[in-house]
């Protein structure tokens, strides 16, 4: 028989454990004023603008490919396939803006993955973790030039 609770916002009766929806609903509504507001004064609105050009577009889906939708990261690091998700900028684009399209510069991560590698980042271990990923990048080229029947060997 489960346990239930009483919302402090608008008293209906709720499992144990779990948020009532007028709740979630405030944290949408919060999450959106945020994020409109990081939109208006803070975001870089030339980097912004890029993530929507076509050319970014096809270069992602491009890096994505070339990696297999493997996180290297994760398999590289923890030793697991994780699928990827996401192109990162090994070398931020707000530190080198003409290499926002450069491949070698580009490597695929999961969201999980990307989240840790920027906040290493934040911590001031931004060459620590440059050095890291352009490490992983030449493992996986390695692993290229060892293909067997047109496949790269991942074992």
């Amino acid at each position: 028989m489960p346990i239930y609770k009483r919302c402090s916002k608008c008293g209906k009766r709720i499992p144990s454990g779990t948020t009532c929806e007028c709740i979630k609903q405030i944290r949408r509504q919060q999450k959106k004023e945020r994020d409109k507001d990081y939109d208006q004064h803070r975001r870089n609105k030339t980097r912004a603008a890029f993530y929507k050009t076509k050319a970014w577009r096809l270069t992602k889906e491009d890096v994505l490919t070339h990696y297999m939708y493997i996180d290297l990261y994760a398999y590289y690091h923890d030793g697991k396939f994780i699928p990827a998700t996401m192109v990162h900028h090994i070398v931020p684009i707000s530190t080198d803006y003409a290499k926002r399209l450069d491949r070698g510069n580009l490597i695929a991560l999961s969201d999980k993955s990307h989240g840790i590698v920027h906040k290493a980042m934040r911590e001031g271990r931004e060459e620590e973790m440059i050095r890291l990923l352009l490490e992983y990048k030449k493992k996986w080229k390695k692993k290229e030039n060892s293909e067997v029947g047109g496949v790269v060997k991942l074992f």
